[in-house]
């Protein structure tokens, strides 16, 4: 579908519209909404007034809950580089922003702007389209999302707890036996007692561990407290922001329960909850004739006892907002996830804002350390090498000291992370001979795939799948899915055209006809009936031609990657000087290893990666702790 073209009869705009800062979104609403105000004013507009509307609206469009005027330049460009692959950043210099002070002195005045007060946050002015506190602008719709987070939260997480049953040491002690200072033992007690607890962690912690252990806790505690004859049961959802998310909390938990050591007393239960597991959107409801809004809200709580939020990292303020108005007093309510991982797509950084309140030490929240996924065979108690380096990456400041520290680490630990190095960031990963030649003992499992699936030998072929992937920060270019998907797809002699047998097909969209979510991965396999695409998610074979929203999917970005686990995951890294290039993005790539990691990188390109970071101007946090 075409953009809109960008029209203004305000000259002042076209440098940010040439930047690529504005787009017909941010300026459209920025004349709207500013003459709407200032027909009923006795003051006319000025391009300021404009400028403020369009960059509160930018914020929320590009990932912020909030502008901060300080730093306006840097929020921009650091946005901007980090979603728009091809960008000119250079154009962006051209710009000038106003001077903070008197861009706050002028809007203080404006009839745009609610001017929030310290001792009054909760009042807010509607009737005005911008609310400024502090360095900070806002859309009110944002302000009003975030002060209703932040109360919310506060008012859940700072609840008197409930006095530990005293058979709680037996549920708990029948799951965890590592003895008393068990974080994830912990986790369930604060969970029993607490009515919102928040549970961070790394990729293989033992989150969903945990989730299973809390459920089986939930209903113990439910069991001794009905009365003798009661029947009542214990209601509780699990939900995810994606239908992926949600499918793997589900067959995460359903593993946990399956463990020899697992106490079996609650398992049918606990099944029977996580058959019903969905994303957040499906739980809060859809609500006909009312876009844009919920069934489940304020005025029609969700009808459960407990709700657990997987992935939290990708969870939106505004999706946050409604959640927690749709949940009744007495609902407890546990979030959980890696705020280390790429941030939500929309708006806020929710997570990594309540992470930061971990170091208080007044919150019931709980961060599990023992990473499992990346344990080292030889001492289950240590991490392997790539489980070391997600560590070493998180940990890292943003000196450069510390990011030569883990380019030494990447170099020196070879037996199971292997680094194909570049000889400088303008190099062509896909046209180097070394790197080709070094990569291809790390394709076999696309090998095995193939060749199972040709005897169409379906399971073996989806195993050997599972096995490794190609991951990308770019979509385009030599370091871009596009091209990685076709220079293993030659390497391996696999045809490039839709169906060839041997290809695996990533579904990019929620399809209720085939039940596929977006991010499941088939393989195309050779059977009686001629070529099928087979899903390990579903028991239905379909025609290549069947299916509408596939890609290709040797490679694929890491974005869509979050929350999925390959015994060797290899990674283009990004050149110096991409906007993709961070450290979240490096984290997340690392963290879907288990067993072998290549980066294929220049040196420049791990430091630099190391030494930038997302950065997401939200006062969440702030508010939370009042």
């Amino acid at each position: 579908m075409a953009s809109l073209s960008v029209t203004t009869t305000h000259d002042e705009f076209q440098p940010f519209i040439t930047a690529q800062v504005f787009t017909a979104t941010e300026v459209h609403a920025a004349q709207r909404i500013t003459d709407a105000v200032f027909s009923t004013s006795d003051t006319s507009a000025t391009f300021l007034d404009y400028l403020s509307v369009a960059i509160a609206v930018w914020a929320p469009v590009n990932g912020h809950v909030c502008v901060n005027l300080n730093n306006v330049r840097q929020q921009v460009r650091d946005e901007l580089g980090s979603s728009h692959e091809d960008i000119d950043l250079q154009l962006q210099e051209k710009i000038e922003w106003r001077d903070p002070t008197e861009w706050r002195q002028h809007l203080a005045a404006s009839p745009l702007v609610h001017e929030a007060q310290p001792d009054n946050l909760d009042h807010i002015d509607y009737t005005k389209p911008l609310v400024l506190f502090g360095n900070m602008l806002y859309l009110t719709r944002q302000w009003a999302d975030e002060g209703l987070v932040a109360v919310e939260l506060r008012t859940r997480l700072t609840a008197t707890p409930t006095p530990l049953p005293a058979q709680a040491q037996t549920w708990v002690s029948n799951i965890f036996k590592n003895g008393p200072n068990d974080l994830q033992a912990l986790a369930v007690y604060q969970a029993l007692t607490h009515n919102t607890t928040v549970l961070l962690g790394g990729p293989g912690t033992g989150k969903t561990y945990t989730i299973a252990g809390m459920l089986h806790a939930f209903y113990c505690e439910h069991t001794d407290n009905s009365a003798p004859g009661k029947t009542t049961q214990l209601r509780v959802a699990i939900a995810a922001p994606t239908a992926k998310a949600a499918r793997q909390v589900t067959a995460s938990v359903d593993s946990s329960c399956k463990l020899p050591n697992f106490p079996k007393t609650h398992t049918e239960l606990i099944k029977n909850v996580i058959k019903t597991s969905s994303t957040i959107h499906r739980l809060l409801g859809w609500s006909p004739g009312n876009r844009g809004r919920f069934a489940h809200h304020a005025q029609n709580f969700l009808p459960y006892d407990v709700v657990i939020i997987d992935e939290v990292s990708m969870v939106s303020l505004p999706l946050m907002a409604r959640l927690l108005e749709a949940l009744a007093p007495t609902t407890k309510l546990v979030l959980v996830g890696d705020p280390q991982q790429l941030k939500s797509v929309e708006a806020g950084a929710v997570l990594p804002d309540i992470a930061s309140l971990h170091g208080d030490g007044t919150y019931p929240i709980t961060k599990l350390i023992t990473n499992r996924r990346q344990a080292d065979e030889s001492n289950p108690n240590k991490v392997n090498d790539i489980g070391q380096l997600a560590t070493n990456i998180s940990e890292a400041s943003l000196s450069q000291a510390d990011a030569d520290d883990v380019l030494k680490f990447i170099k020196d630990h070879g037996n199971q992370i292997t680094f194909i190095t570049l000889p400088d960031s303008s190099a062509n990963p896909s046209k180097s001979a070394k790197v080709l030649t070094q990569l291809d003992k790390h394709l076999q499992g696309y090998r095995d795939a193939h060749r199972h699936a040709k005897l169409g030998n379906a399971d073996e072929a989806l195993a050997s799948l599972s096995s490794v992937r190609v991951l990308c920060g770019h979509r385009k270019g030599p370091y871009g899915v596009s091209t990685w998907n076709k220079l293993i797809a030659d390497t391996l002699d696999i045809p490039t055209t839709r169906g060839a047998i041997g290809q695996p097909l990533l579904n990019t969209r929620n399809d209720l006809r085939t039940g596929l979510v977006n991010g499941d991965t088939g393989i195309v396999v050779n059977t009686p009936n001629g070529r099928r695409v087979v899903f390990s998610t579903q028991e239905q074979r379909f025609e290549p031609s069947a299916l509408e929203d596939i890609e290709v999917a040797f490679a694929t970005t890491i974005h869509k990657s979050q929350g999925s686990e390959y015994h060797t995951v290899v990674v283009v890294v990004p050149p110096v000087g991409s906007p993709l290039l961070r450290r979240e993005l490096l984290y997340t790539a690392v963290t879907r290893a288990s067993k072998h990691l290549v980066l294929i990188a220049s040196e420049d390109s791990i430091t630099s990666a190391v030494m930038s970071t997302i950065n997401r101007e939200s006062g969440l946090a702030a508010r939370i702790r009042g």
